[in-house]
């Protein structure tokens, strides 16, 4: 028997990253009640946090996760020390409801996607995905460098899907890529969908999108549910303290 889940419409506010980029941005956020199991960055592609962020972030509520959402591309001429000072802010809104660094996962899609990785480098945190992150290829075109070239090794656990007919992402940068990672401290795997191009995780009717859209999504949350930390609940934290006392009796 199914569960129909209600849908939780998000709060928008505008948020300043003014340890970022110095500009004021929209930000949806769903706080869940109770004890939520932890809580999610969602970095979406550019243009995507109204058609996007919704449905992700109730799916993500479903499964006991707080978020917030942002499209971090929304100003040209960003670099990426900007987005990362962005990914900051987001993580101190985080830590002012309580949430540790361990307790926090990323989420992003196509130009969140390359955020999600440079920050998966640059802070240790539960858990990173990078779903057909953007700006894998060497085109002259491309405000920022080859994420290929950019990324280091990650201090986060970080997956990557990829659709290995996106032009975006081509074999070689792929290749590239888990070359430049191979030495990560934390954990990372890459995983390629053949048959579907760019846009290969938003839902559509051809069996292999389709099929691939299903298995980005479980293979998201399964990778937060298995290293992002869950918060205790108040029993467990008694339950702690009790603990400890006893071994220091």
């Amino acid at each position: 028997m199914d569960i129909a889940f209600p849908r939780i419409e998000p709060t928008i506010e505008p948020a300043s990253f003014t340890r970022g980029s110095g500009r004021s941005l929209p930000v949806a956020g769903i706080e869940l009640g109770g004890v939520p199991r932890g809580a999610v960055i969602v970095l979406c592609d550019a243009g995507a946090l109204e058609r996007d962020a919704a449905g992700i972030m109730n799916g993500l509520a479903e499964r006991g996760y707080e978020s917030l959402a942002v499209d971090l591309s929304s100003v040209p001429g960003i670099g990426d020390r900007d987005l990362l000072g962005d990914v900051s802010v987001l993580l101190s809104r985080f830590g002012e409801r309580g949430w540790s660094p361990e307790q926090v996962g990323l989420v992003g899609y196509g130009f969140g996607g390359r955020t999600a990785l440079l920050a998966a480098a640059e802070f240790e945190l539960g858990a990173s995905v990078s779903v057909a992150p953007s700006g894998m290829a060497d085109t002259p075109t491309d405000a920022l460098p080859p994420l290929s070239r950019a990324a280091r090794p990650v201090r986060t656990p970080w997956l990557g899907l990829f659709g290995r007919q996106d032009p975006g992402a081509p074999p070689e940068a792929v290749d590239r890529l888990c070359e430049h990672l191979r030495d990560s401290p934390a954990y990372t795997r890459v995983i390629t969908y053949p048959g579907v191009a760019r846009d290969f995780h938003r839902a559509a009717r051809e069996a292999l999108a389709h099929a691939a859209t299903f298995d980005v999504w479980q293979r998201t949350v399964e990778w937060l549910e298995l290293r992002v930390v869950p918060r205790p609940t108040p029993l467990a934290e008694e339950w702690q303290k009790r603990a400890a006392s006893a071994v220091c009796a």
